[in-house]
């Protein structure tokens, strides 16, 4: 027996007053503020413990507006309708490097569940944010070169609509059209880019901006031979062709090479500006 049950049984020293019979016990205020607070406090526990011991959790944020700008890059507004392209792109990217590197596999919490330190749904972002800060130094060069007139995002929207809308009209008049008579925004977005990056390329070789002088074009060649090896068609053995015979695809080589590089180069020193707040809620699944 402790000694907390031995002390309540111990006859009190002081005398207990009795109560008559039938008469109604007054029980003070106080007493019965404590009682509705236990009350509350065992509804509640006990509500805890059937919902699996966890209180309830918070609404996730509403996803932002597709217009909504999710970035400043270069001085560009990057909004949330163009920055879901890059999602959609580098989703499948994510999931492998995911599954190899981690073993991870699809699930619910697949997004969510950190792996060095890092979540996939954040390894996505990251790589969107990169490839969008790519396409818009690009989309600046181009605009800077006078290839396009705006290289805003609002802009392109504008031309993907008016080119879906030319090719309906062709198929109706029973024209030859190449290609599918009807875009997706992403598929549409990716061809415009490579475009682009053709005729910048060119752009930027023919004004001079990647100079490509003879003496970098023989050095390139010297360290590039097996790049312009071809088999022989007599002796069927791999053959490298004297500089005269390649250069123009040397040439060509030199310049994809440098303005891969330059693209590179300005897109790592891009000024990016996030906006956190919608940045953050941009939903992954």
């Amino acid at each position: 027996m402790t000694t907390s049950v031995r002390q309540a049984r111990r006859p009190s020293a002081t005398p207990q007053r009795r109560l008559a019979p039938g008469r109604p016990v007054k029980v003070p205020g106080w007493a019965v503020a404590v009682a509705g607070l236990l009350a509350a406090v065992v509804i509640t526990v006990v509500a805890l413990l059937a919902g699996g011991g966890t209180a309830p959790q918070p609404h996730a944020p509403s996803p932002p507006a597709p217009t909504a700008v999710v970035a400043d890059i270069n001085g560009q507004k990057i909004p949330v309708r163009e920055f879901a392209v890059y999602l959609a792109q580098e989703r499948a990217a994510t999931f492998a490097h995911f599954r190899q590197t981690y073993g991870a596999g699809d699930g619910p919490r697949f997004w969510t569940t950190a792996h060095g330190g890092q979540t996939p749904a954040d390894y996505l972002k990251q790589r969107a944010l990169t490839d969008v800060a790519q396409a818009t130094v690009v989309l600046g060069l181009a605009h800077q070169h006078q290839l396009i007139p705006d290289p805003g995002y609002g802009s392109f929207l504008a031309g993907w609509t008016q080119e879906n809308a030319r090719r309906l009209r062709a198929v109706a008049a029973h024209q030859v059209i190449y290609g599918p008579v009807q875009s997706t925004e992403a598929n549409y977005f990716s061809y415009v880019l490579h475009d682009l990056d053709a005729r910048l390329e060119k752009e930027l070789g023919e004004t001079g901006t990647i100079p490509t002088p003879d003496s970098a074009l023989h050095a390139y060649y010297r360290t590039h031979l097996d790049t312009f090896r071809r088999q022989d068609s007599l002796s069927k053995a791999p053959v490298t062709p004297p500089f005269d015979q390649v250069v123009s695809q040397v040439r060509q080589a030199y310049l994809h090479d440098r303005y891969q590089a330059m693209t590179s180069k300005l897109t790592r020193s891009a000024r990016i500006h996030l906006r956190h707040a919608v940045f953050d809620a941009v939903p992954v699944s």
